[in-house]
C-alpha cells in the first residue's frame, strides 16, 4: 500500500493539488492501474475514453440530455463506445459534478475542475485535487450515490443511438456570438474556487455486525433423559456441558455430534438395565436428536433491509433465538454449507425503517449501513436469507422490529456497490420500500453469491 500512495503522491500527505493546462496528462496515469471507478462528470467530450479509464462493470454519471447533447458538451459517441464495452452510464441532468472515486485499496478520490474532454490546442487553465483521506473519500460516495438515485435508469445503445445525429445540431445557438473587435485578445474562462465543504465525521470501521451466530444461551438449553449419574465427575448434572458443544456446530463433520446437546464424550443413552453409575463409563455413541435437513427455496420474494450496526436485542428476543436455532441448525448434506438461524433488527427513524411486510417465507438482504440511514458504496451486505419470523416490539423506544433468518455461509463477499452495479445493468435501481418479485430482478441479486444452491420447485 505504501507503494501504491508513493505512485500518487500521497505517501506523506493525504492530500495533493494538480494543476496545468494538460491537466488529464497527470490524471490519467494515476487511474489507468485502478479497478472499481466510479465518476461523475457533468460534460464528456469526444475520445473521453482515453482519458477516462473506465473498464467494464465501471459506472459513470453524466448530463446526457437532449439540450446538453445539442449544445455539444456531452458526446453521445463517447458514451455508445463506454456502454458497448460493458461500462454502466447514467444520465442525471444539470450534473456539474467532475469527480472520480478509485474504490480499490488504498481508494481516493479525484475532483476538481476538468471535464472528461480535451480542449484542442486551446488547452484550459485546470486544478484538481487528488485525496485518500477516509472520511473525504466517504462523504464523495455519499454524494455519488444520492446522484446514481435521482438518475434515471442505465442508458443502452438503444438510447444513445438516436442522438448521434443530434450531437452539436444545436451548436451555434449557444456559442459566442462573432466579435468585431479582431484585436481583442480570447476571452479566458474563470475558474472559480469552490467553498471547502465542512468535513463531517463519518463512522469508523463498522463494528461485528449485531447478528449472532448459532450459539446456545443458559435461558433454557436443551435436557436430554440421561440421569445425572451419566455426567463427567466434575459437573453437578447432566445439563450444564451442553453449552460446550453447540458452537462447534456448523464446523462437526459428524450430523449427530453437531444436533445432539450431549458432553464433550460420547455418552451412550442407556443400555437396557435401570440406569447405574456405571453408565459413564459405556462406549456406545448416544442416540442423536434427529434436526431434518430444513427446506431451502428459492427467494421468490425478496426485500433489501436497511440496518445500523449497534444495539441489543431484549431477552424476549433472544429466547426465541434460541428456539429456532434448536429447531433449525443443521451441518448440510453432501458438502453443502451448514444451515444457521440468525437475528436481525431495526429501530424505527433510521432513515429507511424496516418493511412491515415481512413476513414468514419471503426472502431478506441485509445492508448495513456506515451512516445512518444511507448505506455506502462499499457498505457490508449479507447473503440472502429466508425468514423464519418476524415480530414488531411495540414497547421499544424507538420501536424495534426484530426479524429470525435461515442462512448460509457465502465464499462471495460483495458490497453495495456490487449489488447496485447488478440492478443497473437490468435498468433498476435498489428498493428499500417494496419487495423485488421479477424474477430477473431476483436473479441479478442471487448472482451475487454463485456458491448458494437451492432446492428445486
Amino acid at each position: 500500500m505504501d507503494a501504491e500512495l508513493a505512485r500518487l503522491g500521497l505517501a506523506e500527505r493525504s492530500v495533493r493539488l494538480l494543476a496545468g493546462r494538460d491537466i488529464w496528462a497527470s490524471i490519467t496515469p494515476l487511474l489507468a492501474p485502478r479497478r472499481n471507478l466510479v465518476a461523475a462528470f457533468g460534460h464528456v467530450g469526444p475520445g473521453a475514453a482515453a482519458l477516462l479509464p473506465l473498464q467494464p462493470g465501471d459506472t459513470l454519471i453524466t448530463d446526457a440530455s437532449l439540450d446538453t447533447v445539442l449544445s455539444g458538451a456531452t458526446s453521445p459517441h463517447a458514451l455508445l463506445h463506454w456502454v458497448k464495452a460493458g461500462v454502466i452510464v447514467h444520465s442525471l441532468r444539470g450534473l456539474n459534478a467532475k469527480l472520480v472515486i478509485a474504490e480499490d485499496d488504498p481508494s481516493f478520490v479525484v475532483v476538481g475542475s476538468a471535464d472528461v474532454t480535451a480542449a484542442g490546442p486551446r488547452q484550459l487553465f485546470e486544478a484538481v485535487t487528488v485525496s485518500h483521506e477516509r472520511q473525504t473519500v466517504e462523504e464523495t460516495q455519499e454524494a455519488w450515490l444520492e446522484w446514481c438515485d435521482l438518475a434515471g435508469p442505465s442508458l443502452t445503445a438503444g438510447d444513445l443511438e438516436p442522438l448521434l445525429e443530434q450531437y452539436g445540431a444545436g451548436k451555434p445557438v449557444t456559442s459566442r456570438p462573432a466579435t468585431t473587435r479582431t484585436t481583442a485578445a480570447p476571452a479566458r474562462p474563470v475558474v472559480t474556487s469552490r467553498p471547502a465543504t465542512p468535513v463531517r465525521p463519518a463512522a469508523a470501521t463498522p463494528p461485528p455486525s449485531p447478528v449472532r451466530p448459532a450459539a446456545p444461551s443458559p435461558v433454557r438449553p436443551a435436557v436430554p433423559d440421561t440421569p445425572a449419574a451419566a455426567t463427567p465427575p466434575p459437573a453437578p448434572s447432566a445439563p450444564q456441558p451442553a453449552q460446550t458443544v453447540r458452537p462447534e456446530q456448523p464446523e462437526t463433520p459428524e450430523p449427530a455430534a453437531a444436533v445432539t446437546p450431549a458432553t464433550t464424550e460420547p455418552v451412550a443413552a442407556e443400555p437396557e438395565a435401570p440406569a447405574a453409575p456405571e453408565a459413564a463409563e459405556t462406549t456406545e455413541a448416544p442416540e442423536a436428536t434427529d434436526v431434518p435437513r430444513p427446506a431451502w427455496p428459492r427467494p421468490a420474494e425478496l426485500y433489501l433491509v436497511s440496518l445500523v450496526e449497534g444495539g441489543e436485542p431484549n431477552a424476549e428476543a433472544e429466547y426465541r433465538l434460541e428456539e429456532l436455532q434448536r429447531e433449525y441448525t443443521h451441518p448440510g448434506e453432501n458438502g453443502e454449507s451448514p444451515f444457521r438461524v440468525e437475528l436481525l433488527w431495526a429501530d424505527d427513524g433510521q432513515g429507511q425503517d424496516p418493511p412491515r411486510t415481512l413476513r414468514a417465507g419471503v426472502h431478506v438482504i441485509p445492508v448495513y449501513s456506515q451512516k445512518q440511514g444511507r448505506p455506502l458504496v462499499g457498505s457490508r451486505i449479507e447473503a440472502p436469507g429466508l425468514v423464519l419470523q418476524a415480530y414488531i416490539d411495540e414497547f421499544a423506544y424507538p420501536r424495534r422490529t426484530y426479524c429470525y433468518v435461515l442462512t448460509r455461509q457465502s465464499a462471495a463477499k460483495p458490497a453495495f456497490g456490487d449489488l447496485r452495479k447488478a440492478l443497473a445493468a437490468i435498468g433498476e435501481k435498489p428498493n428499500f420500500r417494496n419487495s423485488f418479485q421479477v424474477p430477473r430482478k431476483i436473479e441479478a441479486l442471487l448472482g451475487l453469491w454463485p456458491d448458494l444452491g437451492y432446492d428445486p420447485r
